[in-house]
């Protein structure tokens, strides 16, 4: 039971921590576009890849073929709450968030293609993030197998991923080509090798030897004994990652007098924004309710 607790409170420690960094990046780079602070942002989005494949592997460790109930689960898990999301943004702060034709803005958001279009960084810039994530939960189930018959196979999604970042001359992509090493990280790192997956790890230091700093933070703070922590504040703060990451782009262009919603003053428009995430996450609960009583997605 305790080891339970320590799995859970240290994920959810690593998933505050990763949404810190994302959201502080955001909020520094509003005083000073200083393109250096991305590297904040990117250790926070890094790490969060590392958790997916990690809790996934975990969750899900015998599934090594591809599902499309498994996937329309975790499909799902993300999208209703990012459709609700998208609404949501553009009704509140209208063609501030968006340019061309919403029609097309919205059916390419939801089709999570937007970063590969004209479209891409409209309504809710930080969310191309879920374009990379939706492309690794298809390719989870292949991973997992191959990774579980040797942690050295690892090697290569790290090559993988080193060689494209380097061709591209960038730290991030919209490709989960771009993420591989991440998240096949944490996929091993569930599977109990955590050592040697550390130890491949390093080779991300060709690129920039700060990009090895995610895998050491998970490394760690994955250790650190759960009775220590603050348990339900983490888990709370944790279970709520997602929403934080969608709506936190709104409430610090409010505070900084870039949006506006509505002729609201700034008191105003955040508390009208606070309803409506609750509302969102409110109707989100509902929906994921419903989805878990459908007989084809059910039993998983």
């Amino acid at each position: 039971m305790v080891k339970d607790r320590k799995r859970i409170v240290s994920i959810d420690l690593l998933r505050v921590l990763a949404i810190i960094m994302v959201i502080g990046f955001h909020f520094f780079y509003q005083f000073d576009q200083n393109q250096s602070l991305r590297k904040i942002g990117f250790l926070g989005i890094s790490l969060f890849f590392i958790i997916s494949g990690f809790v996934l592997a975990k969750i899900y460790p015998k599934h090594e073929k591809f599902s499309l109930r498994w996937f329309l689960k975790r499909y799902s898990r993300i999208a209703v709450l990012y459709y609700l999301a998208l609404i949501s943004v553009v009704i509140l702060f209208g063609k501030q968030v968006y340019s061309g034709s919403l029609m097309n803005n919205l059916l390419f958001h939801f089709a999570f293609l937007d970063p590969f279009t004209k479209y891409a960084y409209g309504i809710i810039s930080p969310a191309w993030f879920l374009t990379p994530l939706i492309g690794l939960y298809i390719l989870f189930p292949y991973l997992n197998k191959y990774l579980k018959k040797s942690t050295w196979i690892l090697v290569i999604p790290f090559i993988i991923m080193i060689a494209l970042r380097i061709y591209k001359g960038t730290y991030t992509g919209y490709s989960p080509l771009f993420f591989l090493g991440e998240f096949c990280f944490g996929i091993a790192f569930a599977n109990g090798k955590k050592h040697l997956a550390l130890f491949i790890s390093l080779l991300s230091m060709i690129v920039q030897p700060f990009m090895v700093i995610p895998y050491f933070i998970f490394y760690i703070l994955y250790s650190i004994n759960g009775n220590y922590l603050p348990g339900r504040l983490l888990s709370f703060i944790g279970a709520y990652t997602l929403p934080l990451f969608l709506f936190h782009e709104g409430y610090l262009r409010i505070i900084f007098g870039r949006w506006h919603i509505y002729n609201l003053n700034q008191f105003g428009a955040m508390f009208l924004l606070t309803i409506v995430v609750f509302v969102c996450i409110y109707i989100d609960k509902i929906i994921q309710k419903l989805l878990s009583k459908v007989k084809y997605i059910q039993k998983l």
